[in-house]
């Protein structure tokens, strides 16, 4: 039979059905379409009127009385094809449904620009299907249609990952996403049989009292399988390589949308688990202020634009771990005025970041199209000729850093002031555990701006480093819609704060009931009024310089060049040396290699020509996983002389299995 729900949320339910019609529509489209153009085409269509229709879903859904639910039977065992669209699963529908939407428009411009000779219907169809999968992840309510949603979307994101699959870099990084990936699924499955086991069936549900299943490993389950795909350290390592490996549009939809999936399933199940204990907290908390002051750290050492901007979403993932932990702890200690601030702090920053971190994937990888590079030295002087994408980038620049008078500012005011509660109202180790946090906070923002400045000031502005910086055309309306689409959004969510608390309120109250709403809508009151006063302060700073120039002629010449006759490019502050002044005393920490090379000539021994270059591989990477990778390689070297192809051994083998089995059957107590 067929289980369809009724009232408000049978509204929800038929949008989400549209928008998935349309995703796979677009998916197939891609696929059989013919001609040259209109596989990518069909499929972008799909994308859009999709994400029209999933906003409409999540924006229903979150607002509803009663979550919308559907379901039919499945003929997989224990599956069921069983949908629930409660506030929670809107709260995280609705970035899919605009960053996903956007991102197939900036991705139509950006494949004409980089392979026009090319269809693209495997990129196209994938781009459609991960949309699909990851909107079916955020919806099932059986565990055996989430573990098959979750599967799907990792195939199709791997898929969009290797788009340029000739580079052995781009598949490396693939492998490695997909190693990651599944080491995530097999957690996750562990916890799903788990579930099942404890209440007889495989919805998703509280686990039961006819089997014991200690919550606690149920946690760490969640954590490993979850947080990988959420780039939690140190189960982060596959994301730099993967989002930077990726075509922008992905990149954007992976760091602002993809990694949310993680964080929807600790939302989702945690609280299913039972009260949590304080160590779930701590936990949550340390690997998030870990990996927000590792991200951000190691973002400042990267030359490569992508790679910097994939360590700032392990930073951003990090600062929403500690908002979970800080939510965690609230209701552990049994204070709902904290975990409101926590979970409200966490998932407005999901909503802020996917915003913020989309329009610095889709800027970034514009200029690095134009300019065939996504190394950083070999950019600048953008901004003056790029006003339109340029100046979108700074809105979203300025976001990710946390100034206020954008989005970004509001979530992380929030954190602020729940561990400022937190540290007034805790006491002994959980007020340890704030105040830790606390720091980490503050200095994860310093560096933030500094890696924001870094960014503007080496990408943008300056003199171009390299002809094809200098010769770099902005994108045309498809790759700058969407670019101004975002940006406008930042300013939106950071101009009406209250209401988009208050919108997150349902979601909140879905993971944890206690909850006080009311708490986080006070807390941004304050900031309703940043947004005008900054744009009163902006308009009169504008007008006094109008007036200025006016009265008093300008002049133009070449930036002072410490007395050169003849000032270059080359003169300007590197990316590496503008960022030296922090990396310098993190070394023990970052512990860069340096390789300098020194060309003489034959005949005089006299140099002529030099070289220099750094690299800093992520600490977990060199001090956990590698070693780790090192011992099992050996480990699998020594099992290879138990597998050489002999008789003899062959023959030893069937008598020792011959033995042990007479010795079960025939010696007593072993048998039986």
């Amino acid at each position: 039979g067929v289980g369809v729900g009724v009232g408000v949320g049978d509204d929800p339910v038929i949008a989400f059905g549209v928008a998935v019609a349309c995703w796979a529509a677009g998916a197939i489209a891609a696929v059989v379409a013919p001609g040259r153009r209109a596989p990518a085409v069909l499929a972008v269509v799909g994308a859009v009127v999709g994400g029209v229709a999933a906003t409409v879903a999540g924006a229903q859904a979150l607002g509803a009385a009663a979550p919308g639910t559907w379901s039919t039977p499945w003929r997989v065992p224990g599956g069921a094809l069983s949908l629930r669209l409660d506030p929670l699963a809107g709260a995280f529908l609705l970035p899919l449904a605009l960053v996903g939407g956007v991102g197939a428009l900036y991705g139509l411009g950006y494949h004409r620009n980089h392979a026009p000779g090319r269809t693209g219907r495997a990129s196209f169809a994938a781009y459609d299907l991960l949309l699909v999968s990851m909107a079916l992840v955020v919806a099932a309510s059986n565990l055996v249609l989430l573990l098959v949603a979750w599967e799907a979307m990792t195939i199709a994101s791997w898929a969009l990952v290797v788009d340029e699959h000739r580079d052995p870099g781009v598949r490396a990084a693939g492998v490695q996403y997909l190693v990651a990936g599944h080491v995530a699924a097999a957690a996750l499955a562990l916890m799903a049989l788990l579930l099942a086991v404890s209440n007889g069936g495989f919805s998703i549900a509280p686990p039961g009292t006819s089997a014991s299943v200690p919550a606690g490993a149920l946690f760490v389950l969640a954590v490993i399988g979850f947080g990988t795909k959420a780039g939690i350290v140190p189960a982060h390592v596959w994301l730099p390589d993967a989002h930077a490996s990726a075509p922008s549009h992905v990149s954007a939809l992976m760091s602002g949308v993809m990694i949310t999936m993680g964080f929807y399933g600790l939302a989702r199940f945690v609280p299913l688990f039972g009260p949590p204990a304080v160590w779930w907290a701590g936990l949550l908390i340390v690997l998030g202020a870990a990996g927000a002051v590792g991200g951000i750290l190691l973002s400042l050492a990267q030359r490569d634009v992508k790679r910097a901007l994939a360590y700032s979403t392990v930073e951003n993932a990090g600062l929403t771990a500690l908002a979970v932990g800080v939510g965690l702890l609230g209701t552990a200690m049994g204070a709902p005025w904290l975990a409101a601030l926590g979970w409200t702090a966490a998932l407005l920053h999901l909503w802020n970041h996917a915003l913020a971190k989309g329009l610095l994937f889709f800027g970034f990888g514009a200029m690095a199209q134009a300019a065939h590079t996504r190394d950083l030295d070999a950019l600048g002087g953008v901004l003056r000729r790029w006003r339109t994408v340029g100046g979108a980038v700074v809105v979203g620049a300025a976001a990710v850093a946390a100034l206020p008078g954008l989005n970004v500012f509001v979530s992380e005011w929030l954190l602020l002031r729940a561990l400022l509660s937190g540290l007034a109202g805790l006491s002994g180790a959980a007020r340890v555990a704030v105040l830790a946090a606390l720091a980490a906070l503050a200095f994860a923002g310093g560096l933030a701006v500094a890696a924001v400045t870094r960014l503007l000031g080496v990408g943008l502005l300056g003199a171009p480093r390299t002809r094809q910086a200098a010769e770099a055309v902005e994108p045309g309306w498809l790759m700058r819609g969407p670019v101004v689409a975002l940006a406008a959004g930042c300013v939106l969510v950071a101009a009406i704060p209250q209401r988009v608390v208050a919108a997150l309120a349902p979601a909140v109250a879905s993971v944890q009931p206690a909850a006080d709403g009311s708490v986080a809508t006070a807390a941004v009151a304050p900031l309703a009024a940043l947004v005008p006063l900054l744009a009163v302060l902006v308009a009169g700073i504008a007008g006094a310089r109008a007036l200025w120039l006016r009265r008093s002629p300008r002049r133009v010449g070449p930036t002072w060049g410490c007395g050169f006759a003849e000032p270059a490019a080359t003169m300007q502050y590197s990316s590496t040396s503008y960022a030296s002044g922090v990396t310098a005393v993190m070394q023990p920490v970052l512990r860069t290699e340096v390789r300098r090379t020194t060309e003489t000539d034959a005949r005089t021994g006299v140099p002529v020509a030099a070289a220099w270059a750094s690299f800093t591989l992520d600490p977990t990477l060199r001090e956990a996983y590698l070693p780790l990778f090192a011992w099992m390689g050996r480990g699998a070297a020594r099992l290879r002389e138990v597998q050489r192809p002999r008789v003899s051994t062959s023959l030893l083998y069937m008598v020792v299995v011959v033995a042990v089995l007479l010795a079960y059957l025939v010696v007593p107590g072993i048998g039986r």
